[in-house]
C-alpha cells in the first residue's frame, strides 16, 4: 500500500481556518480523498483560539486528532504541552526532503531539536498601492516608495481631502503592532531578551518605530485618526496605500474599477524586514505508525498541490512552486516573497508560550493597548511603550 498507509485509514485535522481559506483547504482534502483510496481525510473547523484549547483537552482526554494545520507561532507551546508528535522518523518513508521547501520555513518547523511541522504556506505583509491615484498624484505608478522620506512624501501627495487619505493604518487590532514589529527588525532592534523572559523593546529602535506611525496620523496627517478596516478603505479608495498580507489581492481584482499593484514591505529604516508568518501541517499525539504515515501522505500531497492554495492568497513554502513558471506569471503575489529569503528579512512572533495575550486583540495585548493610547493622543510614545514592557512583562513572567 503506498506510503506504508493501511487501506481506508480515517484521518481527523482540525484547523481554525474560515472564509476563503476554509473552503480552499476543503477543495484540497476533496482532491486528496478522490486522489486514492488508502486514507480518508475529515476536516473540522474551529475558531483558532478554540481549536488550541480543544487540543489542550483531548491530550488530556486522550482523543488527540492526527493532524492540525497550525500557525508556527503556537506550536511551541503545544509541542511542550504533549499535544503534538514528532515526525523526524516518518520524512524519508513519506518522502518529504528539505531541499523542497524555502529554508525559513522549513526551519522553523524544528522546536527543541525535533521536527514537528512542515510548512503549507508563507505570508509576509507588504504593501498595496492605488496606480490611479499615484498618477493623479503625480507619482510614477512604476516606482512605489521605499525609503522613509519617500513614504511620507508619496503619502503626503496621495492625501487630497477629507476622506482621500494616503495611508490607512488600523487604529486597534494586531496588525499595527506587527508593522511595528517589522520597523523594529529593521533597526535590528528585538523583542524580547535572548532567552524570551523579558521585554526588550522599550528603548530608541522601539520609541523610533512607534514615532514614525504616530507621526503619519498626527504630524504629517497622511493616516485618519480613527481607522477600522483598512482592506475597506483601500477597496473603495479612499485610502492609497496599505500594508497587508497577500490575502487581500483577490478581492481587490474583483473590484472592477480599481487599478492596484503590490510591493514589498517598504524599507523605512534602511534594511528591509517584514512581518511574517506560516501554516504548518503538524502531527496530533498519535501512538499508531499507520495513522502517522497516513497523515504525511496528506501533508506530502498538500504541500505538492499547493498552488491551489497559494491562489487563494498566499505565497508559496514549497521551492517548485516559488521557481515554478505560473507562480512567476503572478506578479501580484511575487511582492510578497522578497521577505522569504534571504531569511533575515522576516521577522514573526517569538516563539512564547502566552502568543494570544502578548500579540492578539482579542484578549488585548499590552502592545495594542499602547498603539490605541498612542493613536488616541492619551500617552506619548516613550510613555505608552513604558507600560508596555511592565505589562509585557507580566504576562512573560506569569507563563
Amino acid at each position: 500500500v503506498a506510503g506504508g498507509a493501511a487501506a481506508g485509514v480515517k484521518i481527523n485535522v482540525w484547523t481554525g481556518l474560515s472564509g476563503d481559506d476554509k473552503g480552499r483547504f476543503e477543495e484540497m482534502i476533496k482532491a486528496f480523498n478522490g486522489s486514492q483510496s488508502d486514507v480518508e481525510v475529515v476536516p473540522s473547523f474551529y475558531q483558532w483560539d478554540l481549536m488550541h484549547s480543544k487540543l489542550v483537552a483531548s491530550v488530556q482526554a486522550g482523543g488527540t486528532p492526527e493532524a492540525l494545520l497550525m500557525w508556527v507561532t503556537v506550536m511551541p507551546e503545544m509541542a511542550q504541552f504533549g499535544a503534538l508528535q514528532p515526525m523526524d522518523d516518518l520524512l524519508a518513508e513519506a518522502g518529504v526532503k528539505a531541499a523542497d521547501f524555502v529554508p525559513r520555513a522549513w526551519n522553523l518547523g524544528v522546536i527543541a531539536g525535533k521536527r514537528y511541522g512542515i510548512p503549507l504556506d508563507t505570508h509576509v505583509l507588504g504593501l498595496y498601492y492605488n496606480t490611479e491615484l499615484f498618477q493623479k498624484a503625480g507619482l510614477d505608478p512604476n516606482k512605489p516608495p521605499v525609503t522613509m522620506e519617500e513614504f511620507i512624501n508619496a503619502a503626503k501627495k496621495l492625501t487630497t481631502g477629507p476622506n482621500q487619505w494616503g495611508v490607512a493604518i488600523p487604529s486597534s487590532t494586531a496588525w499595527p503592532v506587527r508593522y511595528w514589529m517589522a520597523f523594529l527588525a529593521q533597526q535590528g532592534g528585538k523583542m524580547f531578551t535572548d532567552d524570551l523572559k523579558k521585554a526588550a523593546f522599550n528603548d530608541a529602535k522601539g520609541k523610533a518605530a512607534f514615532q514614525f506611525m504616530s507621526d503619519l496620523i498626527h504630524v504629517h496627517k497622511v493616516a485618519p485618526p480613527v481607522m477600522t478596516d483598512i482592506n475597506k478603505a483601500f477597496l473603495t479608495k479612499q485610502a492609497a496605500m496599505i500594508l497587508i498580507g497577500p490575502w487581500l489581492i483577490n478581492s481587490a481584482l474583483r473590484q472592477e474599477d480599481l487599478k492596484f499593484n503590490t510591493a514589498g514591505f517598504p524599507r523605512i529604516f534602511g534594511q528591509y524586514a517584514s512581518w511574517g508568518m506560516t501554516h504548518q501541517l503538524v502531527l496530533g499525539k498519535q501512538p499508531d505508525r499507520a495513522k502517522q504515515l497516513a497523515a504525511m501522505k496528506f501533508f506530502r500531497y498538500m504541500s505538492e498541490n499547493s498552488m491551489t492554495w497559494v491562489k487563494g492568497g498566499q505565497a508559496p513554502a514549497r521551492q517548485s512552486i516559488l521557481a515554478g513558471a505560473e507562480f512567476k506569471a503572478m506578479p501580484l503575489w511575487n511582492a510578497f516573497t522578497p521577505g522569504i529569503q534571504p531569511e533575515s528579512g522576516w521577522t514573526l512572533n517569538p516563539p512564547i508560550k502566552a502568543q494570544t495575550k502578548v500579540f492578539t486583540h482579542d484578549p488585548a495585548s499590552p502592545l495594542v493597548a499602547a498603539w490605541e493610547a498612542i493613536v488616541q493622543k492619551k500617552k506619548t510614545v516613550d510613555q505608552a511603550l513604558a507600560d508596555a514592557e511592565v505589562g509585557v512583562n507580566r504576562i512573560l513572567a506569569e507563563q
